[in-house]
C-alpha cells in the first residue's frame, strides 16, 4: 500500500481527517495544507451533545455551556426550552488550532500558509510564500471549505446555491440563554459568549439584503469583531468523488455541501464524514455511497425543513413559538438533539399530529 495523500484545507473537515488517516497509516505520507497562517474561521462553534459520541472536546476551548433556548416570535412572544444536556459554544479558533496540533503529534506534514495552484498528474502544486513546491499524490481530500478550489479544479464544482452567514462579538450582558429570532433572514441569534459577551449572528439568502448590519443595530455594545461567510446548501445531486489525473479525488465537509440547512451547521457532519473519507481512503471503499448512507438522509430532511419554513409568513412563525410552548412539544426537544432531525421529527409529529399541517408548505 503506497498511497500520498494530500488534505486541502485544515479547518474541522480537513484536520480530521488527517488524524483519522494518521490514525491508520504512516503520517509522513499525509499532507495537510491550509492557505491561511492563522486558524479563524467565520461559522460559529455551536454543537450539541451529538459530538460526545465523536470527540472529547477540552474544556479550555469551551467558553459557554448553554441548556436555555429562547426562540422569539414575530409577535414578540417568546418560548423557552430548557434542555436536558447542554449545547456548547467553543471556540472555533481554538477547536482549529486543536485538531490542527493534534495531527501535528500523529506526524502529519502540514503546509501553511500556502494556496494550492494546481493538479497535475500524479502530483498536486502548492505555493508556500510564493514558493513552488510538489507533492506526489495518490489521494487528494478537498476539505477548502464552500468555494473548494479543489472542487473547481477538478470539475466536481456544480451550481450551488449559498447562504450568507454573518456574526459579531459584542460586549453585551446576558442571561445565559441562547435567543433565536426566527423570522430575520433565515434566522438570528444571539449567543452567550463567556461573561458579558454575546456572539450575534444572521444567517439569510443573498436576495434577502442586509440582514445582518439591520439585527445588529438592535443591539448596543462594543463590536469586538465581525465575520462572514458564504454557507452552502446541501444538494443530494453533488459529486464527492472523482478521479482526476491520476488521482483519486474527494470532498468532505462545506466544500461537500454537508451543512444541516436549517442551521448551517456542519462541525458534527464534518467529524462523522472524515471516518468515511478515511475509510475510502485506506479500505478503498466507496466514499460517495458511505457517507450518504450515515448522513445524506438526515441532511435531506433538514433541507426539506428548510423548504418548508423559507415559505413561512409572521402568522406561522406565531403559531410555531406558541406550539413550543406546549409541555408535549418541549419535552420532546429538551431530551432529543436537533443533530438527528427524523427522530426528533417523528417524536414531535407523534407529540402533536397537527405539526404535520406546516408540511403542506412543500406542495
Amino acid at each position: 500500500m503506497n498511497k500520498q495523500i494530500v488534505i486541502i484545507g485544515a479547518g474541522v473537515a480537513g484536520a480530521s481527517t488527517a488524524i483519522k488517516l494518521a490514525e491508520q497509516y504512516d503520517s509522513s505520507k499525509i499532507h495537510l495544507v491550509d492557505k491561511q497562517d492563522t486558524f479563524k474561521k467565520a461559522c460559529s462553534g455551536i454543537l450539541t451533545y451529538a459530538v460526545d459520541d465523536l470527540i472529547k472536546i477540552p474544556e479550555e476551548i469551551i467558553v459557554s455551556k448553554v441548556k436555555r433556548f429562547r426562540f422569539i416570535a414575530p409577535n414578540n412572544e417568546q418560548a423557552e426550552i430548557n434542555f436536558k444536556r447542554p449545547d456548547i459554544v467553543c471556540e472555533r479558533e481554538l477547536l482549529n488550532k486543536y485538531l490542527n496540533e493534534k495531527a501535528v503529534d500523529l506526524g502529519v506534514q502540514i503546509h501553511r500558509p500556502a494556496n494550492l495552484e494546481s493538479i497535475q498528474k500524479n502530483k498536486v502544486i502548492i505555493n508556500a510564500l510564493n514558493e513552488k513546491r510538489t507533492i506526489h499524490a495518490t489521494h487528494l481530500v478537498g476539505a477548502d471549505g464552500s468555494k473548494s478550489t479543489v472542487a473547481k479544479l477538478t470539475g466536481l464544482e456544480k451550481q450551488r446555491k449559498y447562504f450568507i452567514g454573518a456574526k459579531a462579538i459584542v460586549e453585551y450582558e446576558h442571561d445565559g440563554a441562547i435567543e433565536v429570532y426566527t423570522n430575520i433572514g433565515c434566522f438570528a441569534w444571539l449567543v452567550p459568549h463567556g461573561e458579558n459577551k454575546v456572539e450575534i449572528g444572521t444567517m439569510s439568502y443573498p436576495w434577502q439584503g442586509a440582514v445582518f448590519d439591520s439585527f445588529l443595530k438592535k443591539f448596543n455594545g462594543r463590536i469586538i469583531s465581525k465575520e462572514g461567510a458564504l454557507i452552502p446548501v446541501y444538494d443530494p445531486l453533488i459529486n464527492t468523488y472523482t478521479k482526476f489525473n491520476n488521482i483519486h479525488t474527494y470532498l468532505v465537509g462545506d466544500a461537500a455541501a454537508m451543512v444541516k440547512a436549517t442551521t448551517g451547521g456542519s462541525i458534527i457532519q464534518s467529524f462523522i464524514a472524515s471516518k468515511y473519507v478515511a475509510d475510502a481512503i485506506i479500505k478503498n471503499k466507496s466514499h460517495s455511497f458511505s457517507w450518504k448512507k450515515k448522513l445524506g438522509l438526515g441532511l435531506l430532511t433538514h433541507l426539506q425543513i428548510r423548504n418548508v419554513i423559507d415559505k413561512f409568513k409572521e402568522d406561522d412563525w406565531n403559531k410555531a413559538v406558541s406550539l413550543l410552548k406546549l409541555d408535549s412539544i418541549k419535552n420532546v426537544i429538551e431530551k432529543e438533539t436537533r443533530d438527528h432531525p427524523i427522530m426528533l421529527m417523528l417524536k414531535l409529529i407523534i407529540a402533536k399530529p397537527s405539526i404535520l399541517n406546516f408540511a403542506k408548505k412543500l406542495f
